[in-house]
């Protein structure tokens, strides 16, 4: 006669597994709750001309009487919806009860900071800045995932906060003959390659003979980066003891924003703009260079001060 044996060391594994599906079911389904996110707390990490890190360290609560392995994060940033880079999860990847703390690391490409930048122009100089990320676990083949967004606005005033009240005299040889006043600058066409800025102001002529504009010279900083510069030639008469509105357009070079965002960041979220300009006159048979005051505004963000 043959006999069976049965394979106890099988069925107590089916029996482990059993007991523990039942487990895992009847905690998601009220016993205890569900995984969830309790904080998340960011800061910037490296910062480089290539990339520029976000630090998120993501607390998560865990009521199960067992540790929950990570499998895998998707994570995404955007600003104004412009995808800008992705992030992953480093170290300790397992949710130890009652809760643990992962780290993600996000990585926004600098290379993408220049389509950002249009957008931030185009946008009244606001920008939208979203993370979403979802984290993803497995338990004995049950899956589930714990989607987490964080969203943050944020305004700059770059042209708005540069102080346009100051007058400048127009001096030839002692003698005040004019003067430039009502400075007013505001965004033109923005394109990916440059960024216009236009210039205007009123120049008086107190003189009974043509004061003629030969061009208007112009150097923009943005901590220290120089981000355009040029001569606008053209040709301007005020008439005798008269005033004219005048106008010229300046350039931001738009491929130098990468560079000026690297400074922000390392800076604090700091920012002075700098700009340095003058006027190329005519006068009396003299040509003389007016050059006007530097304009200065500092302005900060707080980009990852997300909700």
């Amino acid at each position: 006669m043959k006999y069976r044996y049965a394979n106890y060391g099988g069925m107590r594994k089916l029996l482990i597994m059993l007991v523990l599906f039942v487990a895992i079911s009847a905690s998601f389904a009220g016993c205890c709750s569900k995984p969830e996110v309790r904080s998340i707390k960011m800061h910037w990490g490296a910062v480089n001309s290539s990339v520029t890190q976000i630090i998120a360290d993501v607390n998560v609560s865990n009521s199960l009487p067992f540790s929950i392995p990570l499998s895998g994060v998707n994570v995404k940033i955007y600003m104004n919806g412009i995808e800008m880079g992705t992030g992953h999860s480093v170290g300790k990847t397992t949710i130890a009860p009652p809760g643990s703390t992962i780290r993600l690391v996000i990585n926004l490409m600098n290379s993408r900071l220049t389509d950002w930048w249009v957008s931030h122009v185009k946008n009244g100089e606001t920008t939208t800045v979203k993370i979403v990320s979802d984290l993803q676990f497995s338990i004995f083949g049950f899956k589930f995932g714990i989607p987490v967004t964080r969203t943050n606005e944020f305004k700059t005033n770059l042209l708005g906060g540069i102080a346009k009240n100051t007058n400048v005299d127009i001096v030839v040889d002692g003698l005040k003959i004019g003067e430039v006043k009502d400075l007013n600058l505001r965004w033109g066409d923005v394109s990916h390659d440059t960024t216009q800025i236009i210039a205007s102001a009123t120049v008086v002529n107190n003189m009974p003979v043509p004061l003629y504009i030969k061009f208007f010279r112009y150097h923009i900083y943005m901590n220290g980066i120089d981000m355009g510069e040029g001569d606008i030639t053209g040709s301007s008469v005020i008439g005798p003891r008269s005033q004219k509105r005048v106008e010229f357009t300046m350039l931001l070079q738009n491929s130098k924003i990468p560079k000026w965002w690297v400074t922000h960041i390392r800076n604090g979220e700091t920012t002075t703009v700098k700009i340095v300009a003058g006027f190329g006159l005519k006068y009396g048979g003299r040509e003389v260079f007016l050059p006007l005051k530097s304009y200065k505004y500092t302005f900060h963000t707080n980009i990852l001060s997300m909700h």
